[in-house]
């Protein structure tokens, strides 16, 4: 079962663009060479079939175009969004230990929060966001230092509190299903009208499978630029890495991502869980692992238990899981989406 449903995740999410390209190909390309002779007026065939085609092209390039747009600015405010958070892991270094190290649980908290939930539903992550920025702003003023850093502390949370604002609006802008259902209505009628052109040759049904797959495969990198998660390894899962390991913490990644193919790390990792359906969060279980180029192989596999929460600011996130020990928490390396 469990199998079943991590294959139609990647199939609804535009994971797997060979399968459903080869079938649609395959299916086209049989029935134009069945078809054969038996059509209508030639003429007419190739009058229909360059409409549909000049239709299905112009929405096609407009919707690309606006989902486009919307995926640079998202991924451009999320990368301000952590250059924000390590800002402010580096600038509390000025406060006594007991604040910095609950303000850097609480960063670590709220980007492994992130993560847990698609980039699309950035607004789950809202509660971790605020228990975050009400420790940051809670913080209490002793020297004429951390009174100067105080103040550009304020700034950034101000400044992350709108990013977010337009993260939440832009990731809410998926295309509706209206707009799915005329792409995919005029994808069929054009696979329709153009199996019947060849007249049944075997070149031009080679011809019409291929053409076929191709549309097929603009469908699906719409449908994974709608879900914002074109180029995310470079854009996303690369530079959320590196922002973990100068922050001294383990990079935080889903198996789900690792199994699929989005994004393969190396060395150790906490590789999360989800026994729940989406979006159920709060039983995730945390392991750390260490992974090869060719592979992981388990380094630790702790009991799953919950996570100690910061005494002066208790978390709100039910389901944060630490498998790392003390020292691995503490801020020794460097001082973690």
């Amino acid at each position: 079962m469990s199998a079943a449903r991590t294959r139609w995740t990647s199939l609804a999410s535009g994971e797997n663009v060979v399968g459903p390209a080869l079938v649609i190909g395959v299916v086209v390309g049989v029935a134009s060479y069945l078809v054969g002779p038996k059509r209508g007026d030639v003429r007419v065939d190739v009058a229909m079939a360059s409409m549909a085609a000049f239709l299905f092209g112009l929405l096609l390039a407009f919707t690309i175009v606006r989902v486009r747009e919307r995926l640079a600015l998202v991924q451009n405010l999320v990368a301000k969004g952590n250059a924000a958070l390590f800002s402010i892991h580096q600038a509390v270094a000025v406060y006594p230990e007991a604040d910095r190290r609950r303000i850097r649980d609480l960063i670590d908290h709220h980007l492994t929060d992130q993560i847990d939930y698609r980039l699309v539903d950035y607004h789950r992550a809202t509660p971790s966001y605020l228990e975050l920025t009400g420790a940051v702003l809670g913080l209490v003023p002793r020297t004429a230092q951390e009174e100067a850093v105080y103040k550009e502390l304020v700034g950034l949370c101000i400044t992350m509190g709108e990013e977010r604002a337009l993260i939440e609006a832009a990731g809410g802008q998926m295309l509706s299903p209206l707009e799915w259902s005329g792409l995919l209505l005029l994808l069929m009628v054009l696979l329709s009208l153009i199996a019947v052109l060849p007249g049944g040759t075997v070149l031009g049904a080679v011809v019409v499978a291929t053409l076929s797959g191709a549309l097929a495969t603009l469908l699906v990198l719409l449908r994974k630029l709608d879900l914002l998660r074109w180029h995310e390894r470079v854009t996303i899962w690369e530079p959320t890495t590196r922002l973990f390991r100068s922050m001294g913490h383990d990079p935080y990644v889903p198996r789900l991502a690792i199994t699929s193919g989005r994004y393969r790390p190396t060395g150790r990792v906490r590789v999360v869980d989800y026994p729940d359906p989406y979006p159920e969060r709060s039983t995730k279980v945390v392991t750390v692992e260490y992974l090869g180029e060719g592979g992981g192989s388990p380094l630790r596999a702790l009991p799953s238990t919950p996570a100690p929460r910061p005494e002066a600011a208790p978390r709100h996130g039910a389901g944060a899981l630490w498998v790392a020990d003390a020292a691995d928490r503490h801020e020794g390396a460097a001082g973690a989406f």
